[in-house]
């Protein structure tokens, strides 16, 4: 599914159990509906606001969460 990056922040100090880096973001989906998704820290560096990319679900642990990854 396609999304564009509206805002993200990159978290450098996290509770325990989280490994840091990582970013969080929220996106435009195609559909105009908007969310909260995790970045992986692959992807940080390339980072602006207004970029397209793809919006996957993927799980973690016990949980099933939303990452972005840029085009």
């Amino acid at each position: 599914m396609g999304a564009r990056l509206v805002a993200y922040s990159v978290i450098q100090v996290a509770p325990p159990g989280y490994q840091t880096p990582y970013g969080v973001g929220i996106i435009e989906a195609d559909n105009g509906q908007r969310g909260m998704v995790r970045i992986k820290p692959e992807h940080l560096e390339k980072l602006k606001p207004g970029m397209e990319g793809d919006l996957r679900k993927e799980n973690v642990g016990s949980q099933e969460l939303y990452f972005f990854y840029p085009k």
